[in-house]
């Protein structure tokens, strides 16, 4: 049955100074946290509110500019058609306009027009069509590679009067009926003396700008982020991003339509990120909206974030602090109580505790300093002669086991199956005898490479019996470097790492590879697989004797870490064993050693 992760690690496990200091440290967040939070919540909640309420004040005012703007751009309108001069032309009342004498006219109109025109920077153009098709004009050229031809002004101004009639008014403000950034307004010329009179169409084109770039004293209120429309709700100016273009068409701006009041008011469209405000213009009836990132509406709350936030971990850094000192404070003894029974551990029976005071650790103290004083008497008339009659019996078996007897019992095996033609059995036996008199030598005893090697031989002969075909054995040794002096038992490790940790857990076919060559003074060994490889982390266990696995029962313990430490005893800390590894692409041990001919 499987236990869960939970149930390993369970709160009644921890040491009592972790649970003090963890029943501490959760009820300090919580304080800290519900009350940096209600402090947060209710901070940001009072900076959105104030904020809204100021955008919809700006919103207000930019309101009331364009429509005063839009008021001049109406009056100046007036004051051309109210211009005697102008009307004279218009009306045809004086000098009959023909093909021969218009383009006098023209030039005549467009420097009237220019007056009223060159007035106001943000002025594009002013169009006229008389009752009788002529048209007239004045175009501000600044910032133009092009002027306006005769066919052109007569589409606009045709487009404006269609405008006019399909809407049913004398006047009105229009989109630009070309592709610039402008705003029409469209109107009847109407004769001053005679207002229910009409002389023609009069268009006056306003760059957008005009009525954006007003400026307020707030930087919630941006003209990338306004847009303006006319009483049909046609888009006159602004709205020219996808966002905003978007929001026009959404169910919200519909939402915003049915408003018909011109108080500004504002609308948490939370969901599209903006927050929609609009006011509708007195006068005109204009919808003046304006989308604000939410972003940018709290931009604000962005320092209070960060104060608030510094100062819940400061507040939470000292209260650990503190939870730590009283945490200690409180097991002190505890843990002192707990070092002392360490040295009973490690078999120190003559340590005593002095009492720690007279709570229920003084008590613990002193009933420990009774039992190790028992236990001392125990081991001194029991357990010290249970171990002296066990160490005789063992040393007795181990006089039966002689390795001499394993030799001659082994040779009788290998004569009897050579007798009866069994060449596997003998050529297994064979290995396995000069395998277990390769184990037995002195463990600080030198021999050959080429010994080394041919005992490894017998090593991954024995192997193969069990594995098969699971794995090939590889040798690329220089001849000059065979009769180089090495330890007994360096290889045998490293090609049994390989197998068990390489290609048994690779389960496919392994090829371990042996190379040693000779490098200015030093003699490199190399044994590398193409097995799952290592990470650094796996790297160190082996290195440091964590993975130690026997192929066999009773082949060899010596593992990897026994060899590395062996190099460093005989050679210095300059030579040793180390790994180039990658997960996944084989795994290669190197062996550095002095170059010492036997």
């Amino acid at each position: 049955m499987m236990t869960s992760p939970w149930k390993l690690s369970r709160i009644k496990d921890y040491r009592i100074r972790t649970k003090i200091l963890l029943s501490n440290m959760i009820i300090i967040l919580f304080i800290t946290l519900a009350i940096g939070g209600v402090a947060l919540y209710a901070s940001i909640q009072f900076i959105e509110s104030n904020t809204k309420d100021l955008a919809v004040q700006v919103i207000h005012q930019v309101s009331d500019n364009i429509e005063n703007r839009a008021k001049e751009v109406f009056t100046s309108s007036v004051y051309v058609m109210s211009d005697s001069a102008i009307r004279q032309i218009v009306s045809e009342t004086g000098e009959a306009v023909t093909n021969e004498n218009y383009p006098a006219f023209r030039s005549r109109m467009e420097y009237l027009l220019a007056q009223y025109g060159n007035g106001n920077p943000y002025m594009n153009s002013i169009f006229i069509q008389t009752k009788g098709g002529r048209v007239y004009w004045w175009e501000n050229k600044k910032g133009l590679d092009y002027a306006l031809d005769q066919k052109a002004v007569q589409e606009i101004t045709n487009t404006g009067s269609a405008y006019l009639r399909a809407h049913g008014n004398n006047k009105g403000w229009a989109p630009s009926f070309r592709q610039r950034k402008e705003v029409f307004l469209v109107r009847d010329f109407v004769d001053v003396s005679q207002i229910d009179q009409s002389l023609g169409t009069i268009i006056f084109s306003v760059d957008a700008d005009y009525f954006l770039s007003l400026s307020t004293n707030s930087s919630i209120i941006q003209p990338n982020n306004m847009a303006i429309l006319n009483q049909t709700n046609e888009l006159l100016a602004g709205g020219e991003t996808e966002e905003a273009d978007d929001l026009i068409n959404s169910s919200l701006a519909s939402t915003l339509q049915d408003t018909q009041s011109s108080t500004a008011f504002a609308h948490n469209a939370k969901a599209d990120g903006h927050l929609l405000i609009q006011e509708r213009t007195s006068t005109l009836g204009w919808r003046v909206l304006c989308f604000i990132p939410l972003s940018n509406l709290l931009s604000d709350t962005r320092v209070l974030v960060l104060v608030i936030v510094l100062v819940s971990l400061i507040a939470i850094l000292i209260s650990t602090g503190i939870a730590i000192l009283l945490s200690n404070s409180t097991t002190r003894n505890i843990k002192l109580l707990e070092q002392t029974m360490r040295k009973v551990e490690d078999g120190n029976f003559d340590v005593r505790i002095a009492p720690l005071g007279r709570d229920e650790i003084g008590s613990l103290s002193v009933r420990f300093n009774f039992m190790v004083s028992r236990i001392n008497d125990l081991i001194n008339t029991v357990y010290k002669e249970r171990i002296a009659k066990q160490q005789a019996e063992f040393t007795v078996l181990m006089s039966q086991i002689n390795p001499h007897f394993l030799y001659n019992t082994l040779g009788t095996v290998k004569w009897y199956a050579r007798m009866h033609n069994q060449p596997d059995i003998d050529r297994m036996l064979t290995a396995v005898i000069d395998l277990l008199k390769y184990s037995v030598r002195r463990a600080g005893e030198f021999h050959s490479l080429e010994q080394e090697i041919n005992h490894l031989r017998n090593y991954i002969f024995i192997q193969k019996i069990g594995y098969g075909e699971a794995f090939q054995m590889k040798y690329e040794v220089d001849d000059s470097v065979l009769a180089c002096e090495v330890p007994y038992f360096i290889l045998q490790p490293l090609v049994e790492n390989a197998i068990l940790h390489g290609i048994e857990m690779s389960k496919g076919i392994g090829v371990i590879n042996l190379q040693a060559w000779k490098e200015e003074h030093q003699l490199v060994i190399t044994v590398e697989d193409n097995g799952v490889g290592m990470d650094a982390g796996q790297i160190t266990r082996i290195l440091n004797g964590e993975n130690r696995k026997q192929a066999m029962p009773g082949v060899t313990s010596i593992g990897i870490r026994n060899v590395n430490e062996r190099m460093h005893l005989y050679y210095g800390e300059r030579y040793g064993l180390s790994y180039e590894s990658v997960p996944g692409q084989g795994t290669k041990a190197i062996l550095r050693l002095p170059y010492k001919s036997s």
